[in-house]
């Protein structure tokens, strides 16, 4: 279960792409947005490169993302003591309570799915999916697997 947890928030897959429940929050918000508030919410505050690294997502658009959430009130960016050229990103309370909305949200979900499926059906589901989304990461083509073919002798009575 932490697999595929961890699997929807660092490898880019949008849980809330294919999760009914989300409609009330996607009132409020886009499926990045809320990405990105959970990945602040379970990976504590970030600078900006990291939260684009973890979102697999170009500086500029984790940028225009952050914008949008700090115009909002969910987040705050500052600028770290160490490094003045540095943004720290931290959630605010009102970003901690829609961080947790949507947490609860992704849990259901992945309850629904250990209900629907055995333990045997989770883990081969779990592993399929690592998978995909590392076949999505890498970025090409998937190279068919070469199948052998093997002769069969047909007896043929005349």
């Amino acid at each position: 279960m932490q697999q595929l947890y961890d699997l929807f928030l660092k490898t880019g897959l949008r849980p809330f792409a294919f999760m009914s429940d989300t409609m009330q929050l996607e009132e409020k918000l886009t499926r990045s947005d809320l990405s990105t508030l959970l990945i602040l919410l379970f990976r504590g505050d970030l600078t900006m490169s990291e939260l684009a690294q973890e979102m697999g997502a170009p500086l500029s658009s984790m940028t225009s993302i952050a914008k949008r959430l700090e115009r909002k009130g969910y987040i705050a960016r500052a600028t770290s003591v160490e490094d003045q050229r540095v943004k720290l990103v931290t959630l605010t309370q009102p970003g901690k309570q829609l961080a947790k909305e949507s947490e609860q949200v992704m849990l259901t979900m992945l309850g629904r799915l250990q209900e629907a499926f055995t333990p045997e059906e989770m883990e081969q589901f779990t592993t399929l999916l690592l998978k995909a989304a590392k076949v999505f990461q890498d970025g090409g083509p998937v190279k068919p697997r070469e199948t052998k073919v093997r002769s069969i002798k047909i007896n043929i009575e005349e």
